[in-house]
């Protein structure tokens, strides 16, 4: 038995607003004229749980309403219920802080405009990626990027680009800069002393940064960004450089592409995946490109 759609709702998207836009959601949906069900994730790692019964169910379309913590934690249970034969399409509704996987896919922010657009059917297939045993649809970021993340998480009165600008100076104030080893496809050791390392299987990210400006999301391939470490004042002028996505020659910056990344570190790394923390003392880091696993209403 099939059914069509079902919405995950996460009333805790957007730093705790997500509740107060349920209705926004609900009007959207019936203005577009979708008929739906939902169901309502209640903790962290629910809407895996969730998605994964609803695929296995039926559900043609599994619809994420929240941000890119929702998005990442639906995709899991998507390739989850796959693992055991059932395929379900994703869909959007982006009520989260940074919104970074929707607005490179060309999903509207504006919730009527994103109905809209789900209610045309049109779909995309794209790659995914897994970090160790995570599958993320948006970026991986190990070091300072992570700590960036970590930060963002203690802010909870902004929201965007700027809830992640302060969370850059708040991580620059303390973070070290960890020496690892990092092996790419060719498979030749690059020992250096690191600032942080970007994993992009799409160009956005951190509410809005650039900082893998050419990555696309279904050619095959990951975009790497890798920073040596660099002094304070340093950082500070790089910066408007990566929200822009202009960085490309800098000399501490590295932008490459690869299908298989593996980092490993004697100090504990800080790893995050679709702006979820997953490690705070990671050591060994593997990523790898999946090509074309998820077909994504667009």
């Amino acid at each position: 038995m099939t059914h069509n759609v079902l919405v995950v709702f996460n009333p805790q998207a957007g730093r705790g607003r997500g509740y107060k836009r349920a209705h926004e959601v609900q009007a959207a949906l019936q203005a577009a004229g979708i008929a739906y069900e939902s169901v309502v994730s209640e903790a962290r790692g629910h809407a895996i749980e969730l998605a994964q019964r609803a695929a296995l169910a039926g559900w043609e379309l599994i619809v994420a309403a929240g941000g890119d913590g929702t998005i990442n934690e639906v995709v899991n249970g998507l390739m989850l219920a796959e693992a055991e034969g059932a395929t379900s399409r994703l869909g959007v509704m982006p009520i989260g802080s940074g919104n970074d996987f929707a607005a490179s896919l060309g999903i509207s922010l504006n919730l009527r405009q994103a109905a809209a657009q789900m209610a045309k059917g049109q779909t995309r297939r794209i790659d995914l990626g897994r970090v160790n045993d995570r599958w993320f649809d948006n970026n991986v970021g190990l070091a300072f990027e992570a700590m960036i993340g970590i930060e963002a998480h203690r802010i909870t009165w902004l929201r965007g680009q700027p809830q992640y600008l302060l969370a850059v100076f708040r991580a620059m104030a303390s973070y070290p800069f960890p020496v690892v080893d990092i092996y790419k496809d060719d498979g030749d050791r690059l020992a250096k002393q690191i600032l942080m390392i970007s994993v992009g299987n799409n160009r956005r990210n951190g509410g809005g940064f650039l900082v893998n400006p050419n990555a696309v999301p279904d050619d095959g391939l990951l975009d790497l960004c890798i920073v040596d470490a660099l002094p304070r004042l340093q950082i500070l002028r790089l910066l408007p450089k990566a929200m822009q996505g202009t960085h490309r020659g800098e000399p501490a910056v590295e932008l490459a592409r690869s299908t298989r990344l593996v980092v490993e570190s004697a100090t504990p790394l800080p790893l995050h995946a679709d702006g979820e923390i997953l490690e705070n003392d990671a050591l060994r880091v593997e990523i790898v490109v999946e090509p074309a696993r998820l077909e994504v209403v667009v």
